[in-house]
């Protein structure tokens, strides 16, 4: 009896040292910070501190500068994350063309368990966000949490742990 494996490739992993997560710390709390006020902060040279930049973002672990945008400046006063069970066998081709289509869908990721997709959503009013789940709904079932005023975000990556320590 022939048995296949269904292994999760791990990838490779880059070595950071303690002075990389530094740098990296630095940039994702402003990523506008001078290279002579980073390489202070980090006890490096100027030139070693932009020579680390540009070697992680060769390899890919800086991936972009971003502007963090406030939303709700903008009239997007409601976010929400919508669970999407999708009724299509091979949902990813479809679903993918429908996130093309809705600017307000800000963020989406396929998830395992019982939903296919969770989407992040910026919306003007609660009527639209009515009109985006009919729309949505569509393509399957969606179970919707409205995001609360008081959450906070911290997407910063930060050097991991080898345990939760309890």
């Amino acid at each position: 009896m022939k048995r296949e494996c269904f292994c999760v490739k791990k990838e490779a992993s880059a070595e950071i040292d303690e002075i990389g997560w530094k740098i990296l710390e630095e940039l994702q709390s402003n990523a506008r910070i001078p290279f002579r006020q980073l390489a202070e902060k980090v006890n490096l040279s100027p030139t070693a501190t932009i020579e680390r930049v540009k070697r992680m973002e060769e390899e890919g672990i800086i991936t972009g500068y971003r502007a963090e945008v406030d939303p709700k400046k903008l009239g997007y006063f409601f976010s929400a994350v919508l669970a999407l069970q999708a009724k299509y066998d091979n949902p990813d081709p479809v679903i993918d063309e429908v996130i093309k289509e809705i600017p307000e869908i800000v963020s989406s990721w396929s998830v395992t368990g019982t939903n296919d997709f969770l989407l992040e959503v910026n919306v003007p009013s609660l009527k639209f966000l009515h009109e985006l789940l009919v729309k949505l709904s569509k393509h399957g079932k969606i179970t919707t949490s409205i995001v609360l005023p008081d959450s906070s975000r911290n997407r910063r990556v930060k050097a991991p742990r080898e345990s939760l320590g309890d």
